[in-house]
């Protein structure tokens, strides 16, 4: 005989072995797998309304001083750098996003907090397609808070709605209404038939 019962048994023990580990590998992948695949369809997806929305905030952002001439957006005052030596507030004014940007008040997140041209306070409502007429009473609470926690006395604190476009209600709600205005952008997609490679 030339294997014996021993070398065998050892033999099929050591393989039923091997193929419980390599089995078990293989439903642990699988389970993995299956897990991931369910929190990514659990997850909530970014929508195209968000991703519109913090392009349109960007955009502005970025462009502020070419789309707002002389305005500028809502900055600390100086004491507010605190134990920062003078010589380094212009490099972290510069370099730091403004507060005015998404400012957290106990009315809400105002999107955009400026000033005008004449000194103003402005607060920017952005709406990444229709302007519903609910608005003015977002933005009356926003107006509401800067008016009493934020403007210097006998400064001018106005709204701006800007929007890719709104419905007649508001139309006729913002008609009596002097210190809430309504702009609308539009976006443009514009291809280079001839592009050139940037340098």
């Amino acid at each position: 005989m030339l294997f014996s019962g021993d070398f065998v048994g050892a033999f099929l023990g050591a393989l039923i072995g091997v193929l419980a580990i390599v089995g078990g590998f293989i439903v642990w992948d699988y389970w993995i797998q299956q897990r991931e695949n369910r929190e990514k369809a659990n997850a909530t997806p970014l929508s195209v309304e968000v991703v519109l929305e913090r392009q349109l905030e960007e955009y502005l952002v970025n462009h502020f001083s070419e789309l707002f001439p002389n305005w500028q957006i809502f900055r600390q005052s100086p004491q507010d750098f605190g134990d920062v030596p003078n010589d380094n507030r212009q490099k972290r004014s510069q370099s730091a996003r403004p507060p005015g940007i998404r400012y957290r008040t106990e009315a809400g997140e105002i999107d955009l907090l400026c000033y005008d041209s004449k000194g103003n306070l402005v607060v920017i409502e952005l709406k990444r397609d229709r302007a519903p007429d609910r608005v003015v009473a977002q933005i009356d609470r926003y107006l509401s808070w800067v008016r009493a926690n934020l403007a210097q006395p006998g400064q001018r604190v106005w709204g701006l709605i800007i929007a890719r476009r709104f419905d007649s209600r508001l139309f006729h709600t913002l008609q009596r209404r002097r210190d809430i205005r309504i702009w609308t952008y539009q976006w443009k997609l514009r291809f280079d038939k001839r592009p050139r490679p940037s340098k």
